[in-house]
């Protein structure tokens, strides 16, 4: 620690021995910059402010059947396309500033002007809630006041007439693109149309109906062979039955004709009384006991009354063909024998229908995996041409929105004026900046010469420098006219620092240095 604060006192007494070369630097670099600084020219900032208001009444009301573009976004995109060399030549010609430049690296430069002194800032700070992100201020600096408000008003022009400008050219765009994919996709149906009515025609009786797919009506036509096979059988046993007892020459007393009506009518009312009468007596009633024994008697009365007639039959065949039972049979056999070779006919049917059906197994699943695929296209076409109807609606909705400029407003809170003081630059901070770094450059100039030519002012710097041990030091002995002529040196050093302190508070208060001042008075 004791090394370093000798090494500092060191560094400083070298600096201090060379005080008067970094007081000359000090005068001269701060004169030199004050003069700069006073024949900076002024800059004069125009300004205005713009809100731009993204949130309407009908926003709410429209969700959902207007197209709603992200409006914020456009306007960010329209801040940064302020600052492109196409918006930036067109505000160089509206100004004039096109006139100072005859080449293109003049007119580069004059570009380049333009985008260095140009700003375009979200407002913040005194504004707070949603509204200050969309207000924006749009600044620029030049020496020239009016041409600084020019500027800020071609600018302010550009982002208001870009803003919708371009609104309406992507509009446009967005509508033509609409109609153009309507047209496509309407011909896409159309086609899609005509290709499935031309299939169903090709295929009128392969395809699917209301009777089910291929294997559907495979399963359906088998079932109904197997139903037509069991009626076909059960007449051809009815026909069979029927054709026995015919050849036998005896007649099924079970026949709807009845050859005893008299003895069947008494047999059902006795059987009816029976029954009411076993509803409120037991089996050993005397009632029920008669009843049982008339109704047996009257049944063995009508089965030889039957036997009878069957005798007389065998007996004598003309009675057999007069007889209404044997021809009732006759009919019957001959109805079923109709049946019989209807239901044939059925079951052949059948069975033709599916040994065709068995024989399109590999075409007919074909047939309607492509009937699927063309009803696929065409509702996926139908869908889409759909969606771009109502696309197209919702757009002419947001355009008479557009129109009508309930979108988006722009409201100028801040109008651009001509500036009637200058806004640059900071004279006070650059000339703060100019002595600062006079005096810096001073100490800077003697500390190299202290470095350059140095001095030993400790004798332990000189043993170590050296390698000699140091037996003693000697005083320098000032007498009375060297005290007072250091004294006197002292004084003018003071004496000169101060004239620079007081030549920066002259320069502040008088705002800079007049050359044409400064070279009169030395004149």
């Amino acid at each position: 620690m004791d090394e370093m604060l000798a090494q500092a006192l060191g560094y400083l007494r070298g600096i201090w021995r060379y005080r008067w070369v970094a007081l000359l630097v000090a005068w001269v670099v701060a004169v030199a910059g004050w003069v700069h600084v006073s024949q900076m020219p002024d800059q004069y900032q125009a300004s205005a402010q713009v809100h731009v208001d993204t949130d309407s009444v009908l926003r709410p009301l429209m969700t959902g059947l207007a197209v709603e573009p992200n409006v914020q976004q456009r306007v960010d995109m329209m801040t940064r396309t302020l600052l492109t060399r196409p918006t930036l030549e067109t505000v160089a010609r509206e100004t004039d500033m096109h006139l100072r430049a005859t080449t293109e690296a003049q007119m580069n430069a004059v570009i380049a002007g333009l985008r260095t002194n140009l700003s375009i800032q979200q407002a913040g700070g005194q504004r707070r809630g949603r509204d200050a992100a969309n207000v924006y201020t749009v600044a620029y600096t030049a020496e020239d006041p009016r041409q600084a408000y020019a500027v800020v008003q071609s600018l302010l022009n550009q982002f208001v007439e870009g803003f919708l400008g371009d609104t309406r050219v992507d509009r446009d765009t967005a509508q033509r693109f609409l109609d153009q994919q309507i047209r496509e996709y309407e011909q896409r149906l159309e086609a899609a149309e005509q290709r499935l009515a031309d299939f169903r025609r090709q295929n009128a009786g392969l395809l699917p109906g209301d009777r089910g797919d291929y294997y559907q009506r495979l399963q359906r036509a088998q079932e109904e062979l197997r139903q037509t096979e069991l009626e076909l059988r059960e007449a051809v046993n009815r026909r069979d039955e029927i054709q026995r007892q015919l050849a036998s020459g005896t007649v099924n007393t079970g026949s709807s004709v009845s050859l005893t009506p008299t003895l069947d009518t008494r047999i059902d009312n006795v059987q009816t009384r029976l029954d009411e009468l076993s509803l409120s007596f037991t089996d050993r009633h005397p009632d029920i006991a008669a009843l049982r024994r008339t109704l047996e008697d009257l049944e063995q009365q009508r089965n030889e009354a039957l036997e009878m007639f069957q005798q007389g039959l065998r007996t004598d065949a003309s009675a057999l063909e007069q007889n209404p039972v044997y021809q009732q049979m006759r009919m019957t056999l001959s109805q079923v024998q109709v049946e019989v070779s209807s239901l044939e006919v059925r079951a052949a049917e059948h069975r033709r229908r599916i040994d065709e059906l068995q024989g399109l197994v590999d075409t007919v699943p074909q047939i309607e995996a492509e009937l699927k695929r063309l009803d696929r296209d065409y509702n996926v076409n139908q869908q889409q041409f759909a969606e771009l109807l109502q696309r197209r609606e919702r757009a002419a909705m947001s355009q008479s929105l557009e129109d009508r400029g309930d979108r988006v407003q722009f409201r100028v809170i801040e109008p651009a004026r001509v500036p009637l003081s200058p806004s640059g630059p900071d004279r006070f901070r650059l000339s703060t900046a100019v002595l600062f770094l006079g005096l810096l450059a001073g100490g800077g100039v003697s500390f190299l010469l202290s470095q350059v030519r140095p001095m030993f002012y400790d004798r332990r710097v000189l043993s170590a420098v050296t390698g000699f041990p140091v037996l003693g030091t000697v005083s320098l002995s000032r007498n009375a006219p060297r005290r007072f002529r250091e004294r006197l040196e002292i004084s003018a050093f003071m004496t000169i620092s101060a004239a620079l302190l007081l030549a920066f508070g002259v320069v502040i208060a008088s705002g800079g240095l007049d050359l044409a001042l400064i070279t009169e008075v030395f004149r």
